[in-house]
């Protein structure tokens, strides 16, 4: 186990570095203190399953192989930990100065700025690290906290160069105003206390709003602090304070991201500033500014995320009735941490976790009714319930998830992640959405309006690949929607309410083939629809899944889920976007860092276990990788070369392995998808082929469109990108892939006629290049580059009769090598350009036959010259 630790009573920079020092070295597992107190406590309480933490009590020192230490270099301050620092090697992050009994860590990095996570910051940029937009924000918090906001005497450009780095990660704001308390000149300290005391918490339109004020005969300075200092002790929405002072009220205020005091003022008493920073004076008396501005807020607030718009449904559950080893295969199965207990008749009776299951079955216990382990009465929510209510009840009774029930019904569940994910949106998401819709063709975007009119209650999203070649301003194929069903609308409609029946798929699909037109595919097992239009245009519909394989390379088991899992059962994370288009206004959904991916040209799988459950997802990442100038990165390198075993690959079938080679060899440029599964050490496992990149480089090169003698145009690049790949492959090997991939006979005859033709076997006359099929003929020349004229000769000529074989019979030479002898100069003539007809061919011919019957009935010894 290779354990990271810190300090006793460890700070925000320390639980940030350690949770940093995880991503620079994966799999490693975070040891703390079991009780930590105060800010920290609660923080971590929240973010808990974003960092791999154990209890520092629980680690057994035996199974420590290697230890890592941040923010400290002191061996006093790690406990029971220092037996280890003279057993196994030791990795030291530390910006303090040297201690008086240092730990004697061989590796790592010290340094005299800000804040440790300053050091790791460095290490993960140049490492070409994205981080998730959670880990983001915990590390601007450390860093803030150990600089007192960038203002210490300490503190470098080093750590201003790392904050400005993780607010590019997505750092919230937020969450350092929340979890830190601002610095405030002391002499305040007791007009702050006085302001809490008197503090009037309000309610409007959903969101709380703190109000204050005091007079005083004296200019006070800074006062603009008292704001932010009610707003981080208070976490109210926001937080306005009236201070009269010299003749004059000034008015403060300052907000979360859901509140704009700035507007508000404005409309008010005439202030200005930034959307959570405003400021005003005016003439009035402190207690009718604020009532003035409290009069205005209603119109400058957004309305609070609710439960229903962060839970995930349909909700998976586990009877109270299945025995633990069950219901851990469950939450293994699909990667939850816990799931709500049902009883018999499907009520909610309980909820087991992980942690729960796992301390039960290492004592042995198996077989045990989960009834007996879960966790009552379980701690639920209605859809209603507000972000911070639900985040209230994640901190005052330490779950991680909350089972949303209406009218006594399971209808969703709320996760800390889910939690997590509402308060990490992403940094100015609005627009990349806005631009991805900018980039649809005005057909398209017609088509996507008409589908959100008709979604009703259900969410409607643009998806995938539409959304990635929008990003990337490559154009799309076709429109992908995923419509997201809400499980409650139906309850409200019980109650009165008159909202529009939620389609689904299928009925979105039916109803847009009434309105454009277009043949419609239904697919009721998978959840899906295909519209094609009359002018081509498809759209693809699916109901927001899950899925789950059942045995490595088999096919998935598909369920209904919420948009989030949906995405996540995608191949890579730059394929799980998610463009919100009902209801609006417009959202990019990004959930794991995919367009951080995608900015970064960066290919990153979702899952540790993608390749194993699908490995014809190597070739599709090869595919996107070649294509958009992607690269795999290390983790799907180690990820893609462990779903190469044998054992892995035998459930996978030749046909499907088949189309996705046929679509990859089909793309406009075929040797950079190759590339990379050479890369990636792919070809041979999955097709026993072998690549020649040059001939392929060359290949693409050529030019795609030149003329066909009399064959079909349909994909000659795919047929010759083949036939490269056949003639580079031995017989034997290329032998078993034809039985394999049920390739036909024709072709086995055209590779055996191309082999022959570049290693100059035979003479490449023009009967033989007419031999060769419309791909045969580009591949000859990309693996004998100096029978390029030839071939280009050949099929850049008129579309006029040659002199053959047969025509050379007819002159009167027999059949046999001097007919072969004819041809190749008659081959020779057209190539340099001394026939250009059909009658200059044909009077060269007769030359050439008198001259070789002169010589084969000439006396011996006689020559001719021809």
């Amino acid at each position: 186990m290779r354990l990271v630790i810190t300090h006793e009573q460890p700070d925000f920079d320390a639980v940030a570095s350690a949770a940093l020092v995880t991503v620079l070295f994966p799999g490693s597992v975070v040891a703390l203190p079991g009780t930590l107190r105060g800010s920290v406590g609660e923080l971590l309480k929240l973010y808990r399953d974003q960092v791999p933490l154990v209890a520092g009590e629980d680690v057994d020192l035996a199974d420590v192989s290697e230890l890592i230490v941040v923010d400290t270099a002191e061996r006093s301050r790690l406990g029971r930990f220092q037996s280890l620092l003279t057993r196994v090697p030791v990795t030291v992050f530390d910006h303090h100065p040297e201690p008086s009994d240092p730990v004697p860590g061989s590796r790592g990095l010290r340094d005299a700025v800000g804040a440790t996570v300053t050091l790791l910051v460095r290490q993960l940029e140049a490492a070409g690290v994205t981080l998730p937009p959670a880990l983001a924000s915990l590390a601007l918090l450390g860093l803030h906290e150990d600089t007192g906001d960038l203002t210490f005497d300490h503190t470098t450009p080093d750590d201003h160069r790392a904050a400005a780095w993780l607010l590019h990660q997505g750092a919230n704001l937020e969450v350092l105003r929340r979890f830190r308390s601002a610095a405030l000149p002391p002499e305040l300290g007791g007009l702050r206390d006085r302001l809490l005391t008197e503090a009037v918490t309000h309610e409007v339109a959903g969101r709380s709003v703190v109000t204050a004020h005091f007079r005083s005969h004296d200019y006070v300075p800074s006062a603009s602090g008292l704001a932010n200092a009610l707003l981080d002790e208070t976490r109210a929405d926001a937080v306005v304070i009236a201070a009269r002072m010299d003749d004059r009220t000034l008015v403060f205020a300052r907000s979360g991201s859901r509140v704009d005091v700035a507007g508000a003022l404005q409309s008010a008493v005439g202030g200005g500033g930034h959307r959570r920073a405003a400021f005003a004076r005016c003439d009035c008396e402190p207690e009718g500014a604020l009532a003035l501005v409290l009069e205005a807020l209603p119109r400058f607030i957004d309305a609070p995320l609710r439960a229903r718009d962060v839970m995930s449904a349909p909700v998976t559950t586990v009877a109270a009735t299945a025995t633990l080893a069950e219901a851990r295969q469950a939450l293994a199965r699909h990667a939850h941490n816990g799931m709500p207990v049902v009883g018999e008749l499907g009520d909610l009776v309980g909820v087991i976790s992980r942690r729960d299951l796992d301390h039960a079955l290492r004592h042995g216990i198996t077989d045990a009714e989960v009834e007996g382990f879960m966790t009552r009465p379980a701690i639920t929510a209605t859809p209603d319930t507000t972000l911070r209510e639900l985040e209230r009840l994640v901190l005052r009774h330490d779950v991680g998830r909350i089972p949303i029930t209406a009218e006594g019904a399971l209808v969703g569940i709320v996760t800390r992640s889910d939690l997590i994910r509402a308060r990490h949106p992403g940094a100015d998401l609005r627009a990349p959405a806005e631009r991805v819709l900018a980039s649809l063709p005005q057909g398209a975007r017609r088509v996507l309006d008409l589908a959100a009119s008709l979604a009703g209650d259900d969410r409607l999203y643009l998806v995938g690949g539409t959304v990635r070649d929008g990003l990337l301003g490559v154009g799309y194929v076709d429109l992908d929607l995923v419509v997201e069903r809400v499980p409650w609308s139906s309850l409200e409609g019980t109650r009165g309410g008159d909202r529009a029946a939620a389609p689904g798929a299928s009925a979105l699909g039916r109803a847009l083939q009434r309105a454009l037109g277009g043949s419609l595919a239904v697919h009721g097992d998978f959840g899906t629809a295909r519209l094609r239009l009359d002018d081509e245009l498809v759209i693809d519909i699916a109901s927001a899944r899950a899925e789950a394989y059942p045995t490595p390379g088999a096919l998935p088991e598909v369920r209904a889920s919420s948009l989030v899992d949906d995405l996540a059962r995608r191949d890579f994370t730059v394929n799980a976007l998610a463009v919100r288009v009902h209801p609006g206004p417009a959202d990019l959904i990004d959930p794991f860092s995919g367009l951080a991916d995608l900015e970064a040209r960066r290919l990153r799988v979702l899952h540790p276990l993608s390749f194993v459950e699908d490995p014809t997802r190597l070739v599709r990442g090869a595919r996107l990788a070649g294509r958009l100038g992607l690269r795999f990165d290390d983790d799907a390198l180690a990820k893609a070369r462990a779903a190469l075993r044998p054992e892995v690959l035998t459930n996978v079938s030749g046909q499907r392995l088949r189309g996705e080679l046929e679509l990859t060899l089909a793309e406009p440029r075929v040797a950079p998808a190759l590339r990379q599964l050479v890369v990636i050490g792919a070809m041979a496992p999955l097709y026993g082929l072998e690549v020649d990149l040059h001939a392929l480089e060359r290949l693409d090169d050529a030019a795609r469109e030149a003329p066909r003698r009399g064959e079909p145009d349909a994909a000659p690049g795919a047929a010759a990108a083949l036939m490269v790949l056949l003639c580079a492959t031995p017989d034997e090997a290329a032998a078993r892939a034809f039985e394999r991939f049920h390739w036909p006979k024709r072709l086995w005859t055209q590779r055996e006629r191309v082999r022959a033709l570049a290693a100059s076997d035979v003479a490449a006359t023009d009967e033989r290049l007419e031999a060769l099929d419309v791909g045969s003929r580009p591949a000859l020349a990309a693996l004998a580059p100096d029978l390029a004229h030839k071939v280009a000769a050949f099929e850049h000529a008129p579309g006029r009769p040659r002199v053959r074989g047969r025509d050379v019979v007819r002159l009167g030479l027999a059949a046999g090598p001097s007919v072969g002898a004819v041809l190749d100069a008659l081959e020779s003539a057209r190539a340099s350009g001394e026939v250009d007809s059909y009658e200059a061919e044909l009077a060269l011919a007769r030359t050439l036959v008198e001259r070789q019957r002169r010589r084969e009935t000439s006396p011996a010894g006689d020559e001719t010259s021809t």
